[in-house]
């Protein structure tokens, strides 16, 4: 059988519409034990800040990095529970304690464009997995930070997808959710072969006729601890939702208590 020729589209609702803090040139943004962290980006505004969930409030906010640092991608590392901070441009990661914020220690990285972007954990095989803006995944050891293997990702067509930005591991479907600069397009990667296989098409979220105009880049995917639902916001944007993505394998969590079941029709 022909593999189908594009992505498989994805639908979402939307569940709730949160305040976001609009200063906040957003590059990370990940959820854990019930705690948003966001990291930020551009010189002399870089930070790590933890959100409360339901209101979209700040809870604490890191020190500022050097004004020469740019920040970007933020990920939980459960295996020894820390944060890791790419930069942009400085080729080091900063690594921090996610309840005092405190910075504990640095280290340096290199990519395909050396540069850092987005990064996630794949929990089950232990690998951190880092975008640079090209078209590829770099995947890391989650514990010493080395590379193992670079993955390039592809439409179904064969055309490379570029701008790989915000990354998000899905472990429920074994895929990569990733932002991509200047979309409102989610795409949805197989880790093992690089091929988009799902898309997820933002773009009625926020409608960018009704942003402003610095407001113009959709990024960051946090999922919570509830299958299939993440939060999304963007830089500079005043608005974050939280969303239900409806994929086909994923089982709802309930089901609807007014339908019959078979047996009692």
């Amino acid at each position: 059988l022909m593999a189908a020729v594009s992505a498989m589209a994805l639908s979402y609702n939307v569940l709730q519409e949160l305040p976001h803090d609009a200063t906040s040139f957003t590059q990370g943004l990940v959820f854990h034990n019930g705690i948003l962290y966001e990291s930020s980006g551009q010189y002399g505004y870089s930070k790590v800040s933890t959100i409360e969930p339901s209101t979209g409030d700040i809870i604490a906010k890191s020190d500022l990095l050097a004004t020469n640092y740019f920040g970007e991608g933020l990920v939980y590392n459960t295996l020894d529970d820390t944060l890791i901070q790419l930069t942009w441009k400085n080729g080091v990661a900063f690594v921090y304690d996610p309840t005092s914020l405190d910075m504990l220690y640095w280290f340096e990285f290199s990519t395909t464009r050396n540069e850092g972007w987005g990064i996630t954990l794949e929990e089950d095989s232990q690998m951190l997995i880092v975008s640079d803006g090209s078209s590829y995944l770099h995947f890391w050891n989650a514990t010493n930070y080395e590379e193992i293997k670079r993955v390039q990702v592809l439409r179904k067509n064969g055309v490379p997808v570029d701008n790989l930005n915000e990354l998000e591991y899905v472990p429920e479907l074994h895929r990569v959710f990733s932002n991509i600069w200047y979309s409102d397009e989610i795409v949805s990667i197989d880790p093992d072969t690089g091929i988009v296989e799902e898309s997820l098409d933002l773009s009625d979220l926020w409608p960018i006729s009704e942003r402003p105009p610095e407001a113009n880049v959709l990024n960051g995917i946090a999922l919570t601890n509830i299958p299939g639902e993440m939060f999304v916001t963007g830089k500079y944007w005043s608005k974050m939702f939280r969303i239900q993505i409806c994929f086909p394998s994923l089982s709802p969590t309930e089901v609807p208590s007014n339908l019959p079941s078979l047996a009692n029709k």
